[in-house]
């Protein structure tokens, strides 16, 4: 079977208690033991960030951070997992920075790029690599 590309619902719904949740559960699991491979897009992971601390309010963002490092760490799960192991460990520790500047800030880190970006003081915490002003 081919790699198939994971939707931020069957994570979400490992936290239901119906069926659904069950059979979410029983999936995950599978690409846990590499027996299912999933592709895990960036903007999926940009939506679970946003999800579960809106809708499982006893995780705070280091536990959100920590539980999806070790979604992308699973061994069925297909993605740039450096990218986005560094930016979740980013974000998870940096209060008010986004998800989107984290990830921008890890791949200017990892590929020695500038950001280009005016919201300088936000990125500063970070020690991003951010020209002010822009170069013309």
């Amino acid at each position: 079977m081919n790699e198939g590309l994971l939707d931020t619902n069957v994570v979400v719904h490992i936290f239901d208690a119906g069926s659904l949740g069950s059979e979410c559960v029983g999936f995950l699991r599978a690409v846990e033991r590499g027996q299912i491979q999933a592709v895990l897009d960036p903007l999926v992971v940009h939506e679970l960030t946003y999800v579960l601390l809106r809708f499982q309010k006893q995780l705070g963002r280091p536990e959100v951070a920590r539980f999806l490092v070790d979604l992308v760490n699973m061994p069925g799960i297909v993605a740039d997992k450096d990218v986005l192991v560094e930016t979740l460990r980013l974000w998870g520790k940096t209060p008010g920075l986004g998800f989107v500047d984290a990830y921008l800030v890890t791949r200017g880190d990892l590929e020695d790029r500038p950001l280009y970006t005016k919201n300088t003081r936000e990125l500063a915490r970070p020690n991003a690599m951010v020209p002010d002003p822009l170069p013309s």
